[in-house]
Order: C-alpha cells, then sequence, then structure tokens
C-alpha cells in the first residue's frame, strides 16, 4: 500500500482560519431556519428555498400518501357511510390526527434544525482546540453540531438528514419531527381500523365476480384496498423509524452520537467513556418535549425545547450535561477519533471502473454478480452513506474497510510538488462513498482479506466474560 496524504504532517485541532472582519467571521448569528446550499451574494431567498425543499422528490411521495390515505377515508367512510362508520369524538380524534401530523410535517419540513454560522469563530480563544474545525464552511462546529453534505451547513445537535422532509432533524425541528411520526402511526392505524371490515369483506366478495359490478364499485375498492396497504407499509415503516427515535430519546443521544459512543467504548482507554448528555430518560425526554407534560402532544413554538438546557450562552446552545462529565468530553472523544481513522487510512489504485447508473448500480443483481461475484453483490453496504463511482487509475483514501466493499474518498495529488507538506495542502479531495474492493488490482484484495482474517482471529481469542476482557485497542475495521 501506498503511504497515507495523512502522515506527512501532524493532526492539527484547531487549524488556522483567515483573517476577516468580525462581522463575515460571525454570518447571521445561530439557530437559522431551514436554508441550506448556498451562501453569499448567490443565496436564494426564503421563498425559493421553500419551493424548492417542497418540490423535492420526498416531499411529494410523503405529501402524496398522505393526501390519498386521508381522501379515501374521509370520502369512502365517513361521508359514504362505508365500512366501520365513527362517531363524532371519533371522527374529531382522526381529523386532529391528520391535521397535527400535516402541521409538523410543514413545521420541521420548513423550520429547519438550526445552522452554525459559516465562517464562524468561538469568542473563547481557548476552547478553539476542544471544537472540531469545518473545512467546508471555514469555521469552527458547536459542541453536538456536525456537517450535512446535502444541506452543505453544519448542523446544530444533528440526528440526520431526513430525504422524507427534504432537510435535517436536529436542534430546533426534533420534537416536531418526533410528533410527526407519532401522528402518522395513530393516522394510519386509525385509517386502517375504518376501512378494514368493509376492504376485506368487499375484496372477499366482489373481486372474484367483477363482471357482475359497475365499474364505480370496483374502482372504489380498488381505492381502498390500495389506501388500507400503503397504510399498512406506513405503519410498518415510520414504525420502525419512531422505535428508533424514541430510543434516542429516552438516551438524549443522536444517530450520530451513538456511532460515536460504540466507537468510543471500543477503544483503549484509561478510564470508561461517559457519554456527557444522558441526565436520566424523564429529563432527556423533557429536554426534546419540553418541561410541561401536559404540551408533550403539541408542537409548541419555543425555540428552546428544554429551557433550561439548550439556551444560547457563549455564542452557541449550551446543553445540560450529567454530573462528573466535562463540556467538551464528546468533541475531544470525536477529535482523537479523527486523529486515529487518519492514522490507519492508506491509499489504493484502482484497477477497473465502478459506476453507479442505472445499468451498472448495485441493485442491478446480473451486472453486479458477473463483475464483482455472488458474494460481493448481496453483501453491499445497505446504509445511507452512497457508492462512489471510479474509474482506471484513481487514487482512493480508503477509511473504512468491509468484506467485500471499502469506504474511500478520491483525491488529487500534485505530482510535481517535492515538499511533503505543501503537496498535502495542495491536495484536492474530491467525493467519496462505498466501492467494491473488486477494482483493486488482485495483490491488494489479497492483502486486503488478509487483513480482515486477521482481525477476525483476534475478536474469537477474545476472552468472553467481561472480567476477563481486555480494552480493545483503536477501532476495528467494521
Amino acid at each position: 500500500f501506498h503511504s497515507s496524504p495523512f502522515h506527512s504532517s501532524p493532526v492539527q485541532s484547531s487549524p488556522p482560519v483567515q483573517t476577516m472582519p468580525p462581522s463575515e467571521k460571525q454570518g447571521d448569528g445561530f439557530g437559522g431556519g431551514g436554508g441550506g446550499g448556498e451562501r453569499g451574494p448567490k443565496q436564494r431567498s426564503a421563498a425559493c428555498r421553500h419551493a424548492l425543499r417542497i418540490l423535492h422528490w420526498g416531499p411529494v411521495v410523503t405529501v402524496g400518501l398522505i393526501v390519498f390515505i386521508f381522501y379515501v377515508t374521509r370520502a369512502q367512510v365517513i361521508i359514504q357511510g362505508r365500512g366501520r362508520v365513527p362517531g363524532p369524538v371519533e371522527t374529531a380524534i382522526y381529523y386532529f390526527c391528520v391535521g397535527m401530523l400535516t402541521f409538523c410535517y410543514f413545521k420541521a419540513s420548513f423550520g429547519g434544525p438550526g445552522h452554525a454560522p459559516p465562517q464562524w469563530i468561538p469568542k473563547d480563544e481557548q476552547e478553539r482546540k476542544y471544537l472540531q474545525f469545518c473545512k467546508r464552511c471555514q469555521g469552527y462546529k458547536p459542541p453536538r453540531a456536525h456537517h450535512c453534505s446535502a444541506c452543505n451547513q453544519c448542523v446544530l445537535k444533528m440526528d440526520h438528514h431526513c430525504p422524507w422532509i427534504n432537510n435535517c432533524v436536529g436542534h430546533k425541528n426534533h420534537k416536531d419531527f418526533y410528533l410527526f411520526l407519532t401522528f402518522v402511526l395513530f393516522a394510519c392505524t386509525h385509517s386502517c381500523v375504518l376501512l378494514g371490515p368493509y376492504t376485506i369483506r368487499g375484496a372477499w366478495y366482489v373481486f372474484p365476480r367483477m363482471h357482475r359490478f359497475p365499474a364505480h364499485v370496483v374502482l372504489r375498492l380498488y381505492q381502498m384496498v390500495m389506501a388500507m396497504v400503503l397504510a399498512l407499509s406506513l405503519i410498518v415503516s415510520i414504525g420502525c423509524l419512531w422505535a428508533q427515535q424514541t430510543q434516542s430519546l429516552l438516551a438524549n443521544m443522536t444517530g450520530i452520537e451513538q456511532w460515536i459512543v460504540r466507537k468510543a467504548e471500543g477503544r483503549k482507554r484509561d478510564t470508561p467513556f461517559l457519554y456527557p448528555y444522558n441526565l436520566g430518560w424523564y429529563r432527556n425526554v423533557k429536554f426534546v418535549l419540553g418541561s410541561n407534560p401536559f404540551f408533550w402532544i403539541l408542537p409548541t413554538v419555543e425555540i428552546d425545547n428544554c429551557t433550561k438546557g439548550s439556551k444560547v450562552k457563549d455564542d452557541y446552545p449550551q446543553y445540560e450535561i450529567r454530573e462528573g462529565c466535562g463540556k467538551y468530553d464528546l468533541t475531544v472523544e470525536q477529535l482523537t477519533q479523527k486523529k486515529l481513522k487518519k492514522e490507519r487510512s492508506f491509499t489504493v489504485r484502482v484497477m477497473s471502473s465502478f459506476n453507479v447508473s442505472i445499468l451498472t448500480s448495485p441493485y442491478c443483481i446480473p451486472l453486479m454478480c458477473w463483475n464483482y461475484g455472488y458474494y460481493g453483490t448481496y453483501a453491499y453496504p445497505d446504509c445511507e452513506e452512497g457508492r462512489l463511482s471510479v474509474r482506471p487509475g484513481d487514487m482512493l483514501l480508503v477509511t473504512r474497510v468491509r468484506r467485500y466493499w471499502m469506504y474511500a474518498r478520491k483525491f488529487s495529488k500534485p505530482e510535481d510538488v517535492s515538499d511533503a507538506k505543501e503537496s498535502l495542502e495542495k491536495t484536492k479531495w474530491l467525493e467519496r462513498g462505498w466501492v467494491p474492493i473488486g477494482c483493486l488490482e488482485k495483490q491488494w484484495q489479497e492483502v486486503m482479506e488478509k487483513e480482515i482474517s486477521k482481525q477476525k482471529i483476534e475478536k474469537e481469542k477474545e476472552p468472553k466474560t467481561e472480567e476477563e476482557k481486555p480494552v480493545k485497542d483503536h477501532v476495528k475495521v467494521d
């Protein structure tokens, strides 16, 4: 393997920032709404951003499903009286759930999670060494903030980027997103209860004898069957996401932070790592849903969901921490993990192309089996991280390795520079993603397979009991 370009100079936790006027450094302040994408003179207006946000495929599909299920339930059951006809109170509850899920959806999508201003620098110079530096925003990340490549901004308390709302879930809209999932489950379950009796009886009796019934009867029954199938599909899919969000809510731990904590617990250290923001399940729920339990089911307009724990002080939101933990424990752990990640990384050269397109995508089974084998086809990483198209001769910096895939980033290193430090500074980093190991030379594939086998043997030799189990060294290849 070639040596990693990261090895040519030590890793700095607080890189220098270009000098600029204070007004430009501070940006437009913390807590920006749902904006994203371009900044500066070409920044789009709020109306244009909202229009582009709702015209994305995610909101179009989500709103279309909600409207269709609600229309069929209301037209066929509540108005026409087919199926299990609800009473006035039950009808009001159904309308309340549909109205609340619609309001929470648009509030989570348009309200946004809150963003750190670009080129932001903390006032206290001492805390800069504890914070991460974002090269894309050219500024420091506040605690619990992460850069979203889709929004092109650093998001406060980022959980994940949700394509269904076409926005990130974070500091400001976490409650709105969680309530949206909750009301979707209630509304879809209620629709299935109302549509179920008539739809099942009609499908059992009408479909085998469709030639005996008018076309409008068959079409109406098709609508009810489709609405019920879509509602059941949403219950299953949204239910899994709701369970995951409930787990994050009870632990006060975002999806990104769960991954960081898992790596921190598997790394060699003198003292065990304590997650600093776990305050107990009741205080964690109050942090997101609000201090008053009577308003937990309402999308309140207060910006501070926790009142005490998320007030803006010293330039960025201050989150309440548990006893015995420091303010920068999580950010220092992130800096350490990134340093170890750079030390473990290596560069390889691509020998065969991998094109992420319709014909040669990982979902095209025959082509994948032909090019990368049966196991490489069915072992591709099923995650939100995308795939990377490569061509022969491309240089990749590999940071993670699985059995048949590797996570890498393309880079272009200047050849006319002899100094290693200057060469690192002029290196152009390009897109990143998962690439099949089959794209590499045969000798590199064999070396990577031996390394994976070695790690499996070491894992089998580990003691099974907690008392005899030693502390792991570094983060293992997944």
